[in-house]
């Protein structure tokens, strides 16, 4: 009996909810689904990365691949966001492996946050820096793994991405192939 007077009272709440009203609030919240953002569908910046450092990376690789027709300049978005998570992977284990070495509780671990990682087994000179960006990866990794093996889950991901990057740059090379050959026929 108290679940259907739970959920009667969840529906009445939920109806008065009238979600973010401000344009910042609509544009934060419309974020909040995204955990570690490796299966994204758009590119996306989580918090804490820097545009400055992704707008190099994009930069640099519009030297590498040369786009050079709406057609492989949409294949150029897609890579260069496959790559980024790619990059992101390495933050998400170190972050993954600083959360197992610290032994955090889930709903503790804001308070705690440590820069140095300390550990009985470490000898002073094995003192670790972990960048908090990448501890907070890690955990974000571990909870949508829901505590199951996220090293798996995170190989897995790894995997089809790297299959997916090379599956876009083939199409890439092919179209550029087909574009530049019928350039030279004319």
């Amino acid at each position: 009996m108290t679940s259907i007077r739970k959920i009667e009272a969840n529906r009445l709440n939920g109806s008065k909810s009238k979600g973010p009203i401000s344009f910042n609030g609509k544009r934060w919240s419309s974020k909040n689904a995204i955990k570690h953002g490796l299966t994204a569908a758009q590119s996306c910046l989580t918090i804490g990365e820097n545009v400055k450092e992704y707008n190099e990376f994009t930069k640099h690789l519009k030297i590498h691949y040369h786009p050079f027709d709406h057609y492989s300049q949409t294949l150029f978005e897609i890579l260069v966001n496959i790559l980024w998570k790619i990059r992101r992977i390495p933050k998400i284990e170190s972050g993954i492996y600083a959360y197992e070495i610290q032994t955090h509780e889930a709903d503790k671990y804001k308070a705690e946050m440590k820069d140095e990682i300390h550990h009985q087994d470490f000898e002073q000179d094995d003192k670790t820096r972990v960048h908090q960006q990448n501890l907070f990866y890690g955990i974000a990794y571990l909870k949508d793994a829901n505590s199951g093996n996220a090293f798996i889950k995170l190989s897995t991901h790894e995997t089809k991405l790297i299959n997916k990057l090379n599956q876009i740059e083939k199409m890439y090379y092919q179209h550029k192939e087909k574009y530049y050959g019928s350039k030279k026929n004319k």
